[in-house]
Protein backbone atom coordinates (compact mmCIF):
# COMPACT_ATOMS: atom_id res chain seq x y z
CA UNK A 1 0.00 0.00 0.00
CA UNK A 2 3.14 2.57 0.35
CA UNK A 3 3.97 2.61 -2.99
CA UNK A 4 0.47 3.11 -4.03
CA UNK A 5 -0.13 6.12 -1.08
CA UNK A 6 3.28 7.10 -2.25
CA UNK A 7 1.95 7.50 -5.94
CA UNK A 8 -1.41 9.26 -5.06
CA UNK A 9 0.36 11.47 -2.71
CA UNK A 10 2.49 12.69 -5.71
CA UNK A 11 -0.63 13.06 -8.13
CA UNK A 12 -2.27 15.18 -6.07
CA UNK A 13 0.17 17.36 -5.66
CA UNK A 14 0.89 17.53 -8.89
CA UNK A 15 -2.78 18.42 -9.26
CA UNK A 16 -2.18 20.85 -6.50
CA UNK A 17 -5.47 19.41 -4.72
CA UNK A 18 -6.54 21.46 -1.78
CA UNK A 19 -5.89 19.66 1.15
CA UNK A 20 -9.84 18.97 1.84
CA UNK A 21 -9.66 16.95 -1.85
CA UNK A 22 -6.26 15.16 -0.55
CA UNK A 23 -8.29 14.48 2.76
CA UNK A 24 -11.27 12.95 0.76
CA UNK A 25 -8.96 11.51 -1.51
CA UNK A 26 -7.05 9.54 1.79
CA UNK A 27 -10.29 8.39 2.87
CA UNK A 28 -11.51 6.91 0.30
CA UNK A 29 -7.89 5.27 -0.52
CA UNK A 30 -8.30 3.34 2.48
CA UNK A 31 -12.20 2.65 2.83
CA UNK A 32 -10.97 0.79 -0.77
CA UNK A 33 -8.16 -1.14 0.80
CA UNK A 34 -9.99 -2.05 3.50
CA UNK A 35 -12.50 -3.74 0.69
CA UNK A 36 -10.06 -5.33 -1.12
CA UNK A 37 -7.07 -5.48 0.85
CA UNK A 38 -5.14 -3.98 -2.14
CA UNK A 39 -6.23 -6.17 -5.02
CA UNK A 40 -7.56 -5.51 -8.32
CA UNK A 41 -10.01 -7.60 -8.49
CA UNK A 42 -11.08 -6.73 -11.70
CA UNK A 43 -7.28 -7.26 -13.26
CA UNK A 44 -7.66 -11.01 -11.18
CA UNK A 45 -10.45 -11.81 -13.15
CA UNK A 46 -10.02 -11.12 -16.35
CA UNK A 47 -6.52 -13.23 -16.42
CA UNK A 48 -8.93 -16.43 -15.00
CA UNK A 49 -10.87 -18.76 -17.64
CA UNK A 50 -14.40 -17.34 -19.29
CA UNK A 51 -16.19 -20.37 -17.44
CA UNK A 52 -14.57 -19.52 -13.95
CA UNK A 53 -15.11 -15.73 -14.04
CA UNK A 54 -19.20 -16.33 -14.26
CA UNK A 55 -19.07 -18.30 -11.88
CA UNK A 56 -17.36 -16.14 -8.99
CA UNK A 57 -19.15 -13.56 -10.67
CA UNK A 58 -22.51 -15.17 -9.73
CA UNK A 59 -21.15 -16.09 -6.17
CA UNK A 60 -20.10 -12.19 -5.42
CA UNK A 61 -23.35 -11.21 -7.50
CA UNK A 62 -26.21 -13.37 -6.02
CA UNK A 63 -27.90 -10.37 -4.34
CA UNK A 64 -28.81 -9.46 -8.01
CA UNK A 65 -31.97 -12.06 -7.84
CA UNK A 66 -33.36 -10.39 -5.18
CA UNK A 67 -34.07 -7.61 -7.04
CA UNK A 68 -37.95 -9.15 -8.74
CA UNK A 69 -37.49 -8.40 -12.51
CA UNK A 70 -33.78 -9.84 -12.09
CA UNK A 71 -35.02 -13.35 -10.75
CA UNK A 72 -37.21 -13.61 -13.65
CA UNK A 73 -34.52 -13.46 -15.71
CA UNK A 74 -32.71 -16.71 -17.80
CA UNK A 75 -29.17 -17.60 -16.49
CA UNK A 76 -27.20 -16.33 -19.50
CA UNK A 77 -29.08 -12.39 -19.34
CA UNK A 78 -27.95 -12.25 -15.88
CA UNK A 79 -24.78 -13.95 -16.52
CA UNK A 80 -24.29 -11.08 -18.76
CA UNK A 81 -25.61 -8.29 -16.21
CA UNK A 82 -22.96 -9.40 -13.80
CA UNK A 83 -20.41 -9.55 -16.02
CA UNK A 84 -20.64 -5.34 -16.16
CA UNK A 85 -21.34 -5.11 -12.16
CA UNK A 86 -18.63 -3.24 -10.90
CA UNK A 87 -17.71 -3.08 -6.97
CA UNK A 88 -17.57 0.67 -5.79
CA UNK A 89 -16.72 1.99 -2.14
CA UNK A 90 -18.07 5.13 -1.10
CA UNK A 91 -16.86 7.63 2.06
CA UNK A 92 -19.30 8.96 4.31
CA UNK A 93 -20.57 11.54 3.00
CA UNK A 94 -20.51 10.90 -0.93
CA UNK A 95 -23.69 11.55 -3.02
CA UNK A 96 -24.45 8.69 -5.12
CA UNK A 97 -27.80 9.53 -7.17
CA UNK A 98 -28.82 13.48 -7.08
CA UNK A 99 -32.60 14.47 -6.80
CA UNK A 100 -33.55 15.45 -10.67
CA UNK A 101 -30.07 14.22 -12.12
CA UNK A 102 -30.33 11.35 -14.29
CA UNK A 103 -30.51 7.93 -13.23
CA UNK A 104 -27.56 5.89 -15.13
CA UNK A 105 -26.74 3.49 -12.81
CA UNK A 106 -28.22 0.94 -10.02
CA UNK A 107 -26.61 0.43 -6.60
CA UNK A 108 -27.11 -2.81 -4.72
CA UNK A 109 -25.85 -2.04 -1.13
CA UNK A 110 -23.62 -4.87 -0.16
CA UNK A 111 -21.82 -3.83 3.37
CA UNK A 112 -22.53 -0.58 5.06
CA UNK A 113 -25.51 1.69 5.36
CA UNK A 114 -26.64 5.15 3.26
CA UNK A 115 -29.35 7.22 3.59
CA UNK A 116 -32.32 7.87 0.50
CA UNK A 117 -33.75 11.47 0.68
CA UNK A 118 -36.76 11.57 -1.00
CA UNK A 119 -38.44 14.55 -2.63
CA UNK A 120 -40.12 15.43 -0.01
CA UNK A 121 -37.24 15.47 2.38
CA UNK A 122 -37.88 12.73 4.15
CA UNK A 123 -35.05 10.31 5.14
CA UNK A 124 -35.18 6.49 4.35
CA UNK A 125 -32.05 4.29 5.26
CA UNK A 126 -30.76 1.84 3.47
CA UNK A 127 -28.40 -0.78 4.53
CA UNK A 128 -27.82 -4.32 3.21
CA UNK A 129 -29.50 -6.09 0.49
CA UNK A 130 -30.86 -2.75 -0.40
CA UNK A 131 -31.08 -1.23 -4.07
CA UNK A 132 -31.54 2.63 -5.49
CA UNK A 133 -32.30 3.00 -9.26
CA UNK A 134 -34.33 0.68 -9.90
CA UNK A 135 -36.59 2.88 -12.09
CA UNK A 136 -33.43 3.15 -14.12
CA UNK A 137 -34.24 -0.46 -15.25
CA UNK A 138 -37.89 0.28 -15.55
CA UNK A 139 -37.84 3.08 -18.15
CA UNK A 140 -35.17 0.82 -19.76
CA UNK A 141 -37.79 -2.29 -20.26
CA UNK A 142 -40.56 0.02 -21.34
CA UNK A 143 -38.47 1.96 -23.78
CA UNK A 144 -37.26 -1.43 -25.10
CA UNK A 145 -38.32 -3.23 -28.30
CA UNK A 146 -37.42 -6.59 -27.11
CA UNK A 147 -40.77 -6.21 -24.28
CA UNK A 148 -43.02 -4.63 -26.68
Amino acid sequence: MSLRRRDVEQWMSHRRLPEELRRLVRQSERYNWAATRGVNEEMLLENLPEDLQRDIRRHLFKFVKKVRIFSLMDEPILDAICERLRQKTYIKGSKILYLGGLVDKMVFIVRGKMESIGEDGITVPLSEGDVCGEELLTWCLEHSSVYR
